[in-house]
């Protein structure tokens, strides 16, 4: 007899065929790890357990959930290459320095939970932000919005990663662990916020580097 499917697995096809309708395509693997999440934050943020908030996960939120995920997505210009995208986003270089940084601290959790795939996804992001930023020749990086919301998303998934009980870095402790979540959720929204800037506008830094 074959085993029976778990809730993750049948629920992340699901939205995988919800997102195919909607013209996104992602691997299962992809989608189990968005779902995944997903269901981890709500469970965090509502103070309640896994098995509830998969309970409340229905078929409407998944609806809903696939058609915010593929606008997310789709803002992201999935397949383009960013290096030769439109750089609209005028880019300060102690915003690129803390986001340097951030995606830094966000490929350690997925070097020491031994997550291949979303290292090379990170290492990836900060190629790209590094072969940009070393195009520009004044205190303003011009930089790709959608690169700006594939960072932020990776610095989300990090978040709720480590939010979740993952394993923390080298030089962290317990202690630390919601410290450390909510600094890299707050450096996801400053990017989000500064790739969602008006054209033209300077945006300011969302939070002081190293504060003595």
């Amino acid at each position: 007899m074959s085993p029976r499917p778990t809730w993750l697995a049948t629920r992340s096809a699901e939205l995988r065929a919800a997102l195919l309708d909607l013209g996104l395509t992602i691997t299962d693997t992809e989608a189990q790890k968005i779902l995944d999440n997903k269901v981890s934050e709500y469970a965090a943020l509502m103070r309640v357990t896994r098995q509830t908030a998969q309970r409340d996960f229905t078929d409407e939120r998944l609806i809903s959930f696939a058609q915010s995920l593929a606008l997310s997505l789709s803002d992201e210009a999935p397949g383009a290459n960013l290096i030769e995208f439109e750089r609209t986003i005028s880019m300060p270089v102690a915003a690129v320095g803390l986001t340097t940084a951030a995606l830094a601290e966000a490929l350690k959790v997925a070097h020491i939970n031994l997550d291949d795939k979303e290292t090379v996804a990170g290492l990836s992001l900060l190629s790209t932000l590094g072969m940009i930023t070393a195009d520009a020749s004044a205190f303003l990086v011009p930089v790709p919005r959608p690169l700006l919301l594939r960072i932020a998303r990776y610095l989300d998934g990090a978040a709720t990663s480590i939010t979740g009980g993952a394993n923390l870095p080298d030089g962290l402790d317990e202690t630390n662990r919601q410290h450390f979540a909510d600094i890299l959720a707050q450096d996801a929204d400053g990017i989000r916020a500064l790739a969602n800037t008006d054209d033209g506008d300077t945006p300011a830094l969302w939070r002081t580097p190293n504060p003595h």
